[in-house]
Parts: structure tokens; sequence; C-alpha cells
């Protein structure tokens, strides 16, 4: 294929067809010709092979490679199949001539290295060479692909899963899901909590509750998070209307006819980590149907401000047991912390299973193993006693380095939604503990390296504070982004959460000196010079320097300058949508690029405009002067396309009549109202929603642009 995209190549094709390169050829020439041009679109064949007869009857094939590395695959199949017994070419590049107009055409779409194949006089030695390089063309196709990626560990997909769920890249998250579907890399239970935990994250717990295994993942083994948020679904489902309406005997009869049955169906025995306030009034109404209940009214006794009217309902709790009656024996202690850790897939309880163990003496201990139920599962946690979990992200630090902690990514996936610190409330103790263990990894290769492969959860855990970003907690903000910025993993991959972290930091108020190490880190993380698959993060951190107040106006403007100059060198391989957006940012800082023959070159059509043409596009974002640029953007592009942007926090008319008539709807998740959010998908019904990864305009037209690219 020739150009950037098949867009592209199929325009090439269409011109090169509409110069009717084989126009005096025989039948049958022209029907071998017909089929070889087609190289020009075939996406398995690197570059193009164009026949050529000219005015005096001379035929050639105009050869053209896109990189050096298509060439020098293609160079050898050629020779091997058509060499200088049928065409007399010897592999040696060869510029097309001035007078060539399909040369001339060719060379629009830049290849790298062009070729001319001559065939000789005789039409039969023609059709030989044709039908040659048909047979190359299509040993080419079934070649396998030589340079495949490395393959990627499974720990690494679903950290970059948690990294889009935590800038909403739902597309993102998606293509990882499903890419760890198709690839059996997980089991179909843990790919369907995935699924869960996608969903849960732009709450559209309509379709939690719609899901067909949705009976099955009640009676599941799960972890606390899995049931925190299957409990919020149906709640938010079925129960939240009649609740917040305060109907009484509507709420009951709801909750008694499509809810009641899956929440006895999940066994809870105790209020699983994180537990939303739909899943604590839940809780309330099973204790209303069932008075007995006496554990569950035990557990809402310190949970009253969330359960609304349901508390002013609840039976008084039965008076506590009266002082010296007998504590449990260790043994019974122990076989109920076992039993709990075999039904929640809990670190936190396989902890307390571990230790509960730990305390009974070696005869105990040998009765326990012989029993069923327990044998299978105090074997199964004689497994894991030399390596008991952590259950804090400062024990889990300590462990970073240790070569043993081989699952230390499982245990962060996890700990992401059990583990609570005083960090998360401010404390300034826990703070100081856990940045002086944050700081303790960066002297540990090791640590260092599991820690920053950790990012995702680590500002997954943060995102989980109701005040986020809390001013507070910007020392672990930024001893967070400081080590992501000297890790080794930052030149293989650039997490996106990295940028929750600077948008927690500029919002939470910077010193001056701060301000300018956030700048430092950045720089380190940016390097000296970026590709074009960073160009959308770095327009989206300069959008956030730009909406944030500085404490050093000077260093925040030397900073924006030199991040732009830096696209200079890749400027040439932007394309046009991302071209207009640098503009459009470098612009409002009174800065341009300077004029080079990298930044004075049109992009290649790549077929956008054509597919924006005649669309209605609505963008629906708190953050208005976003939409406003990126409607600019977009129509900038293409005249006709119509693009309508609205802010409102809630359903009205106008928004619902954007949700039901655009052609593509745009959602900024990261700012937007929920009634809005759940009141769009009500009204998008099946039509195309996306959702944009960040707060900025370039994040709402990179929606736009990778929609657009992955439908062509």
């Amino acid at each position: 294929m020739i150009g950037p995209n098949l867009d592209a190549a199929r325009a090439v094709l269409a011109d090169l067809v509409a110069l009717q390169p084989c126009a005096s050829a025989s039948n049958e020439i022209a029907a071998l010709c017909a089929d070889v041009i087609q190289s020009v679109i075939s996406e398995t064949f690197p570059g193009a092979l164009v026949p050529v007869i000219d005015s005096a009857g001379s035929m050639q094939i105009d050869v053209a490679a896109p990189t050096m590395s298509d060439w020098r695959r293609l160079k050898p199949v050629l020779l091997a199949f058509a060499g200088p017994t049928l065409t007399g070419f010897e592999g040696v590049p060869e510029p097309f001539a001035a007078i060539d107009p399909i040369g001339a055409r060719l060379q629009l779409a830049a290849p790298a290295v062009t070729a001319i194949m001559r065939l000789p006089a005789d039409d039969r030695a023609r059709v030989a060479a044709l039908r040659a390089l048909l047979r190359a063309r299509d040993t080419l196709a079934r070649a396998p692909e030589l340079q495949r990626s490395a393959p990627v560990p499974t720990s690494w997909l679903l950290a970059r899963f948690q990294d889009y769920l935590n800038v909403g890249g739902r597309d993102a998250a998606t293509g990882i899901l499903d890419r760890l579907r198709s690839e059996l890399r997980l089991d179909a239970l843990n790919v369907k909590f995935l699924e869960v935990q996608l969903l849960a994250v732009f709450e559209d717990w309509a379709a939690i509750v719609d899901l067909p295994e949705f009976p099955s993942l009640c009676v599941a083994r799960r972890t606390p998070a899995i049931t925190t948020i299957l409990l919020e679904a149906l709640y938010q489902t079925h129960i939240a209307g009649p609740f917040d309406a305060a109907n009484v005997a509507e709420t009951r009869a709801a909750f008694e006819s499509s809810v009641q049955s899956f929440v006895q169906s999940m066994s809870i025995a105790a209020a699983p980590a994180g537990l939303r306030i739909g899943g604590w009034r839940l809780l309330g109404l099973e204790t209303l149907s069932d008075p007995d209940r006496q554990d569950l009214l035990a557990i809402l006794a310190d949970r009253v401000q969330d359960l609304g009217w349901i508390a002013d309902l609840l039976p008084a709790q039965a008076p506590l047991a009266p002082q010296g009656v007998e504590v449990a024996a260790p043994i019974d202690a122990a076989r109920e912390a076992l039993v709990q850790a075999d039904a929640v897939d809990s670190i936190d309880l396989l902890a307390d299973a571990m230790a509960a163990m730990a305390r009974l003496s070696p005869d105990e201990l040998a009765l326990l193993r012989e029993t069923m139920p327990f044998r299978p599962i105090v074997q199964a946690t004689d497994e894991l006693a030399n390596i008991a979990p952590p259950t804090s992200w400062i024990a889990w630090l300590d462990r970073a380095g240790d070569p043993a902690f081989a699952n230390a990514l499982d245990i962060a996936r996890r700990g992401k939604d059990e583990w609570e610190i005083g960090a998360s409330t401010g404390d300034p103790v826990a703070v100081r503990a856990l940045v002086a263990a944050l700081e303790k990894v960066q002297g540990d290769e090791l640590a260092a390296g599991r820690t920053t492969q950790a990012l995702p959860y680590l500002v997954a855990w943060l995102q989980r504070d109701d005040e986020f970003p809390r001013a507070a907690l910007s020392p672990i903000y930024g001893g967070l982004l400081t080590l992501f910025a000297l890790g080794s993993a930052r030149g293989a991959t650039i997490y996106e959460s990295s940028q929750v972290l600077v948008e927690g930091l500029l919002a939470s108020g910077l010193g001056q000196k701060a301000y300018r190490d956030l700048i430092a880190d950045i720089d380190e993380i940016a390097g000296d010079g970026f590709g074009v698959d960073m160009i959308y993060w770095v327009l989206e951190l300069v959008e956030s320097f730009m909406n944030a107040a500085t404490p050093d106006a000077s260093a925040r403007e030397t900073f924006l300058h030199r991040i732009l100059a830096r696209i200079v060198p890749i400027y040439g391989r932007l394309t046009r949508i991302q071209r207009i957006a640098v503009r459009l940012l470098s612009s409002e800082l009174g800065w341009s690029p300077p004029g080079t023959p990298v930044t004075d070159v049109e992009p290649a059509d790549d077929g956008l405009a054509s597919r924006l043409a005649g669309l209605r596009i609505a963008i629906y974002s708190l953050t208005e002067s976003s939409s406003r640029q990126a409607k600019a953007v977009l129509e900038e592009i293409s005249p006709s396309v119509t693009v309508d942007t609205n802010a409102d926090h809630g359903g009205s008319p106008r928004l619902r009549a954007l949700a039901e008539n655009s052609d593509l709807f745009v959602m900024t998740w990261l700012s937007a109202k929920h009634a809005a959010t759940d009141f769009i998908r009500e009204h998008r019904g099946s039509r195309t929603l996306l959702y944009s990864q960040g707060k900025g305009f370039s994040s709402i037209v990179r929606a736009i642009e990778a929609h657009l690219s992955k439908k062509a």
C-alpha cells in the first residue's frame, strides 16, 4: 500500500486509474495490469506496482516503497520472481522520469524509494512478467509478519486498562478488554468482572444489570469491589427513583420484586470495602425485610447518615452481649476467617486468615488441615504462607524490591479498591509516611520499576477520594510523578494517569518551588524529543497549564514554548487535525513554529475532511471553552460539518434533541454532570457515543479522529 492510510491509498489508485496507464494494451495484458495495480491499496504489500505503457509502446513497472524497511522487504521478492530474467530489474533504485505522469502521481505519496522494472517488447514475455509480479504480491500477502512487537505481559495490559479508565478513555479501555478476551489472557469470569468495572467507571448502571451473566456474577466468588459495583448498579437501576421521591411503599416493593433475590444471593456477611451509598441503602432495605439480620443491623449502626429515611424505620439493635462472655476460641476464629477468605476474593481477608492460623497451636492447625471443608482452604493458604500479601500501599512499597514478590502488580490491582490509610483523609503523619516510602523505592531499580508500572493503580486509589484533588495530598501526587519521571518505564510508554497527577497538582495550588519541580518532572518525562504517539498527551498538558493559575508566569511561558518547540521536528508527521490543534494553542501563547521545510509541507490528505463533511456532531462538556475550540478545529477541516455544543447540568429539550439527532455525540466524561450523562445515554440509544480522554479540546478532536479513522 502506498500512502499514510487506506483512504489516501484509494485516492492514489483512483488518480492512477484515471490516467489510463495501460490504455493501448491487449485485453489479456490490460486485465493483468488492472490486477497488478491493486497493490496500491493492498495493506499486505510493502509498496506499489503500477504498469505503464508509453506512447511509443514501451512497457515498465513503476515501483514505490513507502519506507526503507518496506524497500528492504520488497526488493528481494521482486528480484526472485521477476528479476533480470523477465524484466531486467537488478534491484537498483531509480527516480521516475519527469515526463512520466504515473511516476509523478506516485511521487506525491512521498515514497522513500522508487525504482523501474522495464519489460520486453514481446507480449508473451510481458504476460509472464506480470503473472510473476502477481505471484510475488500473493506470496507477500501470505508471508508471516517478521516485525512483530514483543509479547506484552497480561499484568501490563491490565495496568493499561486501568490507565485508560483513570482518564475516561472508554474506547481505549474497551480495546484492551477485547484483546484480553480474544487472546484468552483471562478466564471468562475475570473478563466479565473487568467489563463490569469499565461500565461502573462511566456509571452505566443499567448496562451492568442488563448483562446476561448478571445473576451468575451475584453468586460467583468476587472481589469486594465487584460486590460494591453490583449493589450500586441494582440501587441506581431499580431503587434510586422511588427512594429519592421518599416513596416508602414503592421503594420496598421495587426492592422485594427486583432486587432482594440478587442481594440475598450475594451472601453478604460484612460490608465490602469501598461500599457506596446505594449499597448501604440496599443493606438497609434487606434489614427491613428481614429484622432477624442482626449482623447487618450492627454493620449499619455507624452508617446512619448514608441511609436517609431508611434509618428511621430500622428496628432497634439487640443489646450487646454482657461482659464476661467467653471469647471465641482461636480455632473457631480461624474457621470463620478461612470461610470469609474462601467466599470473598480479598487480599485483606486472606491476610486475616493467615494471621488467625498463626495463632493456632500445632494440634489445632493439624486438625484444620484434616477437616472438611477447611482442608482445601488451608492447603491453598499454606501455599501463600511465605508470601503473605501486604495490606497497605506502604507495606506494598516496602515489598516492591523483593524479587520473590512476583505478583506485585496483581496485588496492587486489588489493593487499589481495598486499602485505606490515613493519607486518604490528609492526615499529615500518614502522608509523610507514604511520601517517605515513595522516596525509598527510588533507590532500588526493581522497586522503582514495579512502582512505576503500578502508577495507574495508585492513581485510581487516589481518585477514590471524594475530595480529589486534595491539597493536603499534593506531596503524594508530586512524589508519584517524580518517581515516574525518573523511572525506566517512561521510555517505553507514557501512562495517561500521569496527566491526572499533573492536573491534581495544578488544581491543589502549588508554591513557586513546587511549581518549578512539576515543570522539571514533565520535562524529564517528555524527554529531549517525543514521538507522534505522544502528541495528544503533550497538547493536553499544555491546555492544563494554560487553564490553571500559576505562581510563576515566566516559568510557565518558558516551559510551554519549550514544549511546543519540541513538536517542530515531528510536525511533518502530524495529521491535519493535530497541526490545527498545535497552531491554535500556539497562537494563544503568541508563539508560532519557525518556518522550516518540515513545517511548510502540507500534510497528505488523510480523508478526514471527506468523512466529516455533512456530519452533525454534538459535544457535551462543562468546560465550554474546550467545546468551542474543538468546534473551531472541526469546522476548519470541513466547513460543511455541523458542530453543536452543550453544557446543561441536566436533561433539557435541546440536549435531548442533540442526543437523538446527531451523527456523532462526544461526551467529555471528566467534565460532565452525572444527571446529564444518564440523560444522554437514555436518549442516545444504540447510536454512536464517544468519550473523550481528558478535559481539553485536543481530547475531543482526538476521540473524533480516532473513531472516524477506525470506521474507515
